[in-house]
C-alpha cells in the first residue's frame, strides 16, 4: 500500500496497482502549467457537489473535462519538444554538410595553389635558360660564314623552342591563377555558410533543451494534478481510483480505435477513387490486385548535396604573379551536441515488450517479428526521431503525441511507447507477425 497526502483530506491509501493506473492516466494528462485562468475544484467543492445528483454529475463532468484539457496540453508541449529536437538535428545535418563542402573546396584550393606555384617556377627556370642562351636577330645570319651560321641557327632554334614553351606556360599559369581565385572565393563563401549553420545549430540546441525541460516538468506537474482529480472523481462516483482509471482508459482506447477505423476508411475511399479515376482515363476500370489493400508509397530519395567542380576560366593575360603560400581552411568549431533527452536502452525495451505480449493474447513466437519490425523502424531507440516526417519513438508514431493517449511521458519512456505501439499493432494488424509481413511486402508499416 502507498500513502499519499492529498489537499483537503488527511491520508488516502492506494494499492500499488491503483497507483500505477493513476500514473498511466496522469501521464496522459501532461501539461507544464495549466492554462492561465484554469480553476481546479477543491475538496470542499466536491463535498458540496455530493449533496445532489445533478451537482455530482456536473462536477464529475467538469473534472473529466479538466483531465481532457490536461491531456491536450500534454500533447502540445510534447510535440513542441520533439519538433525543437528535430529542428536542431536538421541544423546539425546542415552544418556537417557545409563542413564537408569546406573540406572539399579547401583541398581543391590547395591543389590549385600547388599547380600555380609549379607553373610559376617552371616559367622562372625557362626565363633563366633564355637569358643564358641569349637572343639573336635572324638577319645577322647573312653576315656570318657558313660554320658560324650553322652554330647560330642551332642557338636560334633552341631559343624559339624555349620561347614557345614560355608562352604555353604563361597561359597555363594564368588559367591556374584564375581557377585558384575562383576556389578561394567559393571556399570563403562555404566558410561563411558553415559558421552560420553552426551558430543556428547552437541556438536550436538551446531551444531544444528548453523545450525538453518544459516537457519534463509538465509530466511531473500533471501527474500531481491528475492524481487529485482522479481521487475527486472516484469520490463523486462512489467508486475507486482504480475503477475510474480503467474506465477512462477504456474510453480513450475506444476513441483511439474509432479514429484508426475512420483513418483506414478514408484511405480505402481515397484508393478506390484513385483507381476509378485511373480506370476512367484509360477507358476501363481495372480490378485491384488480390490482397492489395493500400497503395504503395512513392518514395522520392533526397539527392546528396554536390559540391560543383570548378568551371574552366577564360585565358587571361600572361605573366601571373606568384601565388601566396597556401593555408588550409580553419578548423570548424565543434558542432553542438544534441540536447539531453530520453535514455535509449534497446535491451531493456525489448525485455519489457516480451513481457507484455501475453497481455495481448500473443505467444512468444510473435516476439521475433516484433523485434525485427521495430529494429527496422527505430533500432528500438526511445529517442528515434525522423526530423523530416515527424515520426517518433520506438514504434515511430506519426505524429509522436498520439502516444499521449497512453502516457504523458511518451517522449522519454519506452514503456509508454511500447504500450501504445502494441495497442496499435493489435488494432491495425492483429499481431506483430502480421505487421512485420506487411512491412516486408510494402517496405513500411503505417502508424498514422
Amino acid at each position: 500500500m502507498l500513502t499519499l497526502l492529498l489537499p483537503g483530506k488527511k491520508f488516502t491509501r492506494l494499492s500499488l496497482g491503483s497507483a500505477v493506473l493513476v500514473g498511466v492516466l496522469a501521464a496522459s494528462a501532461f501539461s507544464a502549467v495549466p492554462a492561465s485562468g484554469t480553476e481546479f475544484p477543491s475538496w470542499e467543492q466536491v463535498e458540496q457537489a455530493k449533496r445532489s445528483v445533478e451537482s455530482k454529475a456536473a462536477q464529475a463532468a467538469e473534472i473529466e473535462a479538466l483531465l481532457g484539457k490536461l491531456s491536450a496540453e500534454a500533447g502540445s508541449l510534447g510535440t513542441k519538444a520533439v519538433q525543437a529536437s528535430a529542428n536542431h538535428q536538421r541544423a546539425v545535418d546542415e552544418a556537417e554538410i557545409n563542413s564537408r563542402a569546406v573540406e572539399v573546396l579547401s583541398a581543391q584550393r590547395l591543389e590549385a595553389s600547388r599547380t600555380a606555384s609549379e607553373l610559376t617556377g617552371q616559367m622562372g627556370a625557362l626565363a633563366a635558360q633564355t637569358y643564358k642562351t641569349g637572343g639573336m636577330d635572324s638577319s645577322l645570319l647573312l653576315l656570318l660564314d657558313a660554320d658560324a651560321a650553322v652554330g647560330a641557327m642551332d642557338r636560334l632554334t633552341t631559343l624559339q623552342s624555349i620561347s614557345g614553351r614560355t608562352d604555353s606556360l604563361q597561359l597555363q599559369a594564368a588559367s591556374a591563377a584564375q581557377v585558384l581565385g575562383s576556389l578561394e572565393e567559393r571556399e570563403a563563401a562555404a566558410l561563411d555558410s558553415r559558421e552560420e549553420s553552426v551558430a543556428a545549430s547552437l541556438q536550436l540546441a538551446a531551444e531544444a533543451q528548453t523545450a525538453a525541460a518544459a516537457a519534463d516538468k509538465a509530466v511531473q506537474d500533471a501527474q500531481e494534478r491528475s492524481t487529485v482529480l482522479l481521487e475527486q472523481l472516484a469520490e463523486l462516483r462512489d467508486s475507486s481510483v482504480q475503477a475510474e482509471a480503467q474506465r477512462l482508459r477504456g474510453l480513450q482506447a475506444e476513441e483511439t480505435y474509432r479514429a484508426q477505423q475512420e483513418a483506414r476508411a478514408a484511405e480505402e475511399a481515397a484508393r478506390e477513387a484513385e483507381e476509378n479515376n485511373a480506370g476512367d482515363s484509360s477507358g476501363r476500370n481495372p480490378a485491384p490486385p488480390p490482397g492489395k489493400t493500400e497503395p504503395d508509397p512513392v518514395i522520392n530519395p533526397t539527392p546528396l548535396p554536390q559540391v560543383p567542380a570548378p568551371q574552366p576560366a577564360p585565358l587571361p593575360p600572361p605573366a601571373p604573379s606568384a601565388p601566396p603560400v597556401p593555408q588550409p581552411a580553419p578548423a570548424p568549431d565543434p558542432l553542438p551536441v544534441p540536447s539531453p533527452g530520453p535514455v535509449d536502452d534497446p535491451v531493456a525495451a525489448q525485455a519489457y515488450a516480451a513481457g507484455r505480449l501475453p497481455g495481448y493474447g500473443w505467444g512468444q513466437d510473435q516476439f521475433r517479428c516484433l523485434v525485427n519490425l521495430w529494429q527496422r523502424e527505430s533500432g528500438w531507440r526511445t529517442s528515434a526521431n525522423n526530423p523530416y516526417s515527424g515520426a517518433y519513438g520506438i514504434p515511430q508514431s506519426l505524429p509522436g503525441d498520439k502516444m499521449a493517449s497512453v502516457g504523458a511521458d511518451w517522449r522519454t519512456n519506452y514503456r509508454t511507447q511500447i504500450e501504445w505501439g502494441l495497442g496499435y499493432i493489435s488494432s491495425r494488424y492483429g499481431s506483430p507477425c502480421a505487421a512485420w509481413q506487411h512491412s516486408e511486402d510494402k517496405g513500411w508499416y503505417r502508424t498514422r
